[in-house]
C-alpha cells in the first residue's frame, strides 16, 4: 500500500528537526503517537503514513533484554496473546511492506537533524531484509554510524549519548571499515573518561563493549586504561573510611567484571584479592546497620571469602550470619488482615461441599481444597497489572538461623510465586477446611476407619497401622503425633502411586554399589515425567505442602528436624487428613486436570 503521511504529523517531524534543544526518540514517538490518535476522515495511505511514522520511533533496542522476535536490532514494545493462543506484537513488522523503507530511506537523506537522520537510516539498514526482502545498503549503515556520531553533542542525558556511541561502534564493526571503527571507540572512550571524571553512573558500558572485543581494535594500552579505571573504583567503593564512597553493592558489580578478565589471564592472586575485598566490604556493611540488615548482606560475604579460598573467613561469617538471623527474629512484626466470613456465606459453602453420604463428601472435599494451578498462574499474572511494584520485588523466606528460601520477580520466577501463592492459598483456606471437617463429622457420624478406608481406596498402604494410629491421635488433638506419623505415610502413599504409574520405586545408593535405596518426595515431585503423570494441580499440592522450601516444606522440615512444636497445630494436621483424602481419588483428579 502506498503511504501518504498526513500533514499535522509531517509538520511535527520538521520541527524536531529544526529543534535545537536536546529531544529523544521517545519524545517524537510520544507527539507523533498523539497527534496520529487525533487524525479524523484520514484516507488508507494517510493512515498507512501515520502508523510509518509511529512504527519509526515505537520499536525498541533489543539489545537490553527486550523482545526479539524477529532477530533484529530493533524490536517490539510489547506482545500480548490472543484467545486463539496466537503472540501478537506492538507493534508489528508484518504489517509493513517496502514503501515503509523507502520511505524511511528519504526521510534520513532529506533531514538534516542528526538525531532523526541515525533513526531512519538504522531502521532502513536493519529492516530491509525482514520487511521489503532485500540486502541491506552499506551506505545506509554509513549514514547511521556518521549520524550516531554526531547526535552525541545534541543528546543530553548520559545512557543516550552511550547508546548512540555503541550502535555506531556496532554498525562500524559490522560493516568493517577501519576509520569508522576508530571514530567510534574513541568517542565511546571519550564518554567513559567524562563519566570516570564526574563519577557518574555509566561507568560499566566502554568496559563490557571493549575488554574482549578485537573486532573494535582496541589497543592495548586503552584495555590497560579501562581496567585501571575501574580498579580506582573499586578503591573508592571498597573504602570504608569515607562514608559517601563506599558502595558494596558497586564494588561487587566493579569486582565481576574485573574478576572475569583477570580470571582470563590467569592472574589468580588479583582474582583472590578482589574476591577478599568484597567480603570484607560486605561484612563490614553488615555491621553499619541491625540484624535484620546482616542476616540479608552477610551471605554475600561468606560467599565471596569462600570464592577466594578463605574458608575459615568464610565459615566464621556463615556462623555469625546464623546469629544474625536469629536476633533479627526478634525485629519482624506480624501483619496481620482481618478477614471476616458472615454465618450465611459460611452455611452455604457448607452445604455444597457435604454430600449426602461419606464418599461424596469426601470427593468434595479433595476436590474443594486442591489448589488449581491455572488459577493460581492467573492470579500471580494479575499482580503485575495491579500490584507491579510487588511483582518485581523478590522475597527471602527466612528460618531461624539461615535464608530458608527466596522468590524472585513474577517475570524472573514465575513458578516461585505460584509456590508462595499457593502457600497464601493454604492460610486462607485454612478456616473453611476446619469448618468443613468440623461439619463433615458431625452429619454422617465420620470416625477414623471410615478415613482410613478412604485412603486405602486404591491400595497405596499394605500396612494400615500407622493410618489408623496417626487418624485416631488426631482425633484426640494430638497433632504432634499426627505429623511423625501421617508425614512418613503420606511419603509412603506418593512412591506406591510412583510405582501405578510405571516408575521404579528405588534407586542407587549414592555412596554404597549395589545397594539400592527407596525414592523419596524430591524424587518424584522433581521428576518431570512423574510430576506431568500426576497433573498440574497434584504435583503443584504436594509440592508446595511438603518438599518445596517456598512452601510449607512440611515432609522436610520434619524429616531434618526442623519443625518447631509452634508449627504443630490443628491447622497444620486437618491438611494432611486431606491428602489421605486426595489418595483416595488421586488417579481421577490426575486425569481430570492434567
Amino acid at each position: 500500500m502506498p503511504l501518504t503521511v498526513p500533514s499535522q504529523i509531517d509538520e511535527i517531524i520538521k520541527r524536531f528537526d529544526k529543534r535545537t534543544e536536546p529531544f529523544t526518540e521517545h519524545d517524537v514517538q510520544q507527539e507523533v503517537g498523539k497527534a496520529r490518535g487525533a487524525l479524523h476522515d484520514a484516507s488508507e495511505p494517510e493512515s498507512f503514513g501515520a502508523w510509518a511514522e509511529v512504527l519509526a520511533f515505537t520499536l525498541v533496542s533489543t539489545q537490553d533484554g527486550g523482545l526479539n522476535p524477529w532477530g533484529t536490532f530493533f524490536g517490539p514494545l510489547g506482545s500480548g496473546i490472543t484467545k486463539d493462543g496466537e503472540t501478537v506484537y506492538f507493534p508489528d513488522v508484518s504489517e509493513a511492506n517496502a514503501d515503509i523503507i523507502g520511505h524511511w530511506a528519504a526521510r534520513a537523506g532529506q533531514l538534516t537533524h542528526p538525531t532523526l537522520k541515525a533513526r531512519y537510516s538504522d531502521l532502513v539498514w536493519e529492516m530491509s531484509p525482514l520487511v521489503a526482502k532485500r540486502h541491506r545498503d552499506p551506505d545506509m549503515a554509513r549514514l547511521a554510524i556518521d549520524s550516531y556520531l554526531a547526535s552525541i553533542p545534541v543528546r543530553s542525558e548520559v545512557h543516550a549519548k552511550l547508546y548512540a556511541a555503541l550502535r555506531a561502534l556496532d554498525l562500524a564493526c559490522i560493516i568493517r571499515e577501519n576509520d569508522r571503527i576508530d571514530r567510534a571507540r574513541l568517542t565511546l572512550l571519550a564518554l567513559h573518561r567524562e563519566s570516570m571524571e564526574e563519577r557518574r553512573a555509566f561507568w560499566w558500558p566502554a568496559f563490557d563493549r571493549l575488554i574482549q572485543d578485537k573486532r573494535a581494535r582496541v589497543t592495548e594500552e586503552e584495555r590497560n586504561t579501562l581496567v585501571t579505571d575501574l580498579e580506582k573504583l573499586f578503591s573508592i567503593f571498597t573504602d570504608t573510611s569515607i562514608a559517601e564512597g563506599f558502595d558494596p553493592h558497586a564494588a561487587q558489580d566493579v569486582a565481576r567484571r574485573l574478576i572475569a578478565h583477570y580470571g582470563r589471564s590467569r592472574k589468580l592472586d588479583e582474582v583472590k584479592r578482589l574476591h577478599t575485598a568484597v567480603g570484607k566490604a560486605f561484612e563490614h556493611f553488615a555491621g553499619l546497620g541491625d540484624a535484620m540488615l546482616a542476616s540479608a548482606v552477610l551471605q554475600t560475604a561468606v560467599n565471596a571469602y569462600r570464592d577466594a579460598g578463605l574458608l575459615e573467613e568464610s565459615k566464621r561469617v556463615r556462623v555469625l550470619m546464623e546469629k544474625k538471623i536469629e536476633q533479627a527474629r526478634d525485629l519482624v512484626k506480624p501483619i496481620e488482615t482481618e478477614i471476616r466470613i458472615s454465618k450465611d456465606d459460611m452455611e452455604a459453602f457448607l452445604k455444597a461441599v457435604i454430600g449426602s453420604d461419606i464418599g461424596s463428601t469426601f470427593v468434595r472435599l479433595a476436590a474443594e481444597f486442591l489448589p488449581s494451578r491455572s488459577q493460581l498462574e492467573e492470579q500471580v499474572r494479575k499482580t503485575l497489572e495491579e500490584a507491579p511494584l510487588l511483582a518485581h520485588i523478590p522475597h527471602t523466606i527466612m528460618a531461624d538461623n539461615h535464608v530458608a528460601a527466596k522468590v524472585g520477580s513474577v517475570e524472573d520466577d514465575p513458578f516461585g510465586r505460584i509456590i508462595h501463592q499457593c502457600l497464601m492459598s493454604f492460610g486462607l483456606s485454612a478456616i473453611w477446611l476446619h469448618e468443613s471437617f468440623d461439619r463433615a463429622i458431625e452429619t454422617h457420624d465420620i470416625i477414623p476407619g471410615h478415613i482410613v478406608g478412604w485412603a486405602n481406596r486404591l491400595d497405596l498402604f499394605d500396612d494400615l497401622t500407622f493410618l489408623i494410629e496417626g487418624i485416631e491421635a488426631w482425633y484426640h488433638g494430638d497433632y504432634v503425633k499426627v505429623v511423625h506419623v501421617l508425614v512418613p505415610q503420606v511419603e509412603h502413599g506418593l512412591r506406591s502411586i510412583a510405582g501405578k504409574l510405571g516408575h521404579p520405586v528405588t534407586k542407587p545408593h549414592a555412596t554404597v554399589t549395589g545397594v539400592s535405596v527407596a525414592i523419596g518426595m524430591g524424587d518424584i515431585l522433581y521428576k518431570p515425567e512423574l510430576s506431568e503423570a500426576l497433573g498440574p494441580d497434584l504435583s503443584l499440592y504436594f509440592l508446595a505442602l511438603y518438599a518445596d522450601p517456598r512452601g510449607i516444606n512440611l515432609r522436610n522440615e520434619f524429616a531434618h528436624g526442623l519443625l518447631k512444636p509452634r508449627s504443630v497445630d490443628g491447622n497444620l494436621a486437618r491438611w494432611i487428613i486431606h491428602t489421605l483424602l486426595v489418595f483416595g481419588v488421586w488417579d481421577e483428579i490426575a486425569k481430570k486436570r492434567r
